[in-house]
């Protein structure tokens, strides 16, 4: 039987679907005896979706990039 602490560990292999039949069945069975378990994998689900409906972000410029570099080594103004 898994622990809680594989759970966390394997919980990105899961929701992903890259273990193993056998992998999986164990996880499967420490989730249905384990309700953090479930809400921690749920909770990872949920954030998972949330970051890929995020629109892509846009490209700086190279001037823009120059710009934010030279304020960060100045150390006269915050970023």
């Amino acid at each position: 039987m898994l622990k809680c602490r594989e759970i966390s560990q394997m919980a990105s292999d899961y929701t992903e679907k890259t273990l193993t039949w056998h992998q999986s069945l164990g996880y499967s069975m420490h989730l249905l005896m384990c309700g953090h378990c479930r809400l921690f994998v749920r909770q990872l689900r949920t954030t998972v979706a949330y970051a890929r409906a995020l629109p892509e972000p846009e490209a700086l410029a190279d001037s823009d990039v120059a710009a934010v570099v030279a304020k960060a080594t100045s150390g006269n103004e915050p970023v």
